[in-house]
């Protein structure tokens, strides 16, 4: 991936999915690329580097985050082609676009998409957003509806810098900062 600029987001998988009609095991890095047109989710096997499969999506989104969501076996990316204000709900299995939402705040440069282990929860953070995420139920049909906003300011995110998220197994939202920082927050 020699050109991302902030056109990505990285996921470990939990467990296993099929990408593109690939079988990706548990334990595989999946890496969204908005780079590319039309950009690409590739999966990795962490140990080797190995490509395992890369899926093209149905559109040039130049996405800057992205996820799967196993309760729902859908991916959801941001989107900077455009307004910068959407997140768009894709098919795993061929890239199709199923459902597009919008972001409460812009969304165009760097971001971050996480699923709460513990709840299934989708979370959204951007260095737009400045120091607040948002958590969003994701419905049955793949709807999104905001639950809350979490200013995280008093733990350290203060710097409108918010440029990644991924939860850890016990729960605790992990943050990464254009400022060159890795924050471990608490969310509930």
């Amino acid at each position: 991936l020699p050109y991302t600029q902030n056109y990505l987001g990285l996921q470990l998988l939990t467990t296993g999915m099929n990408l593109g009609g690939t079988a990706v095991p548990a334990g595989s890095l999946l890496v969204f690329n908005g780079y590319p047109n039309t950009d690409r989710v590739t999966a990795v096997n962490p140990a080797t580097g190995a490509v395992v499969t890369t899926l093209a999506l149905s559109g040039n989104y130049d996405l800057t985050a992205g996820v799967w969501d196993a309760a729902t076996n859908r991916l959801f990316i941001t989107e900077n082609n455009g307004s910068g204000t959407r997140l768009v709900v894709l098919d795993p299995s061929n890239g199709a676009l199923t459902g597009v939402f919008p972001a409460r705040f812009n969304i165009q440069t760097w971001s971050g998409l996480a699923i709460d282990p513990t709840t299934g929860h989708l979370w959204l953070g951007s260095v737009n957003g400045g120091t607040s995420v948002v958590e969003y139920i994701i419905n049955a049909d793949t709807t999104l509806t905001e639950v809350r906003r979490v200013n995280l300011a008093s733990q350290g995110v203060n710097q409108n810098e918010i440029s990644g998220l991924s939860f850890d197994a016990s729960g605790l939202l992990w943050v990464s900062s254009t400022q060159g920082q890795i924050y471990r927050v608490s969310v509930s």
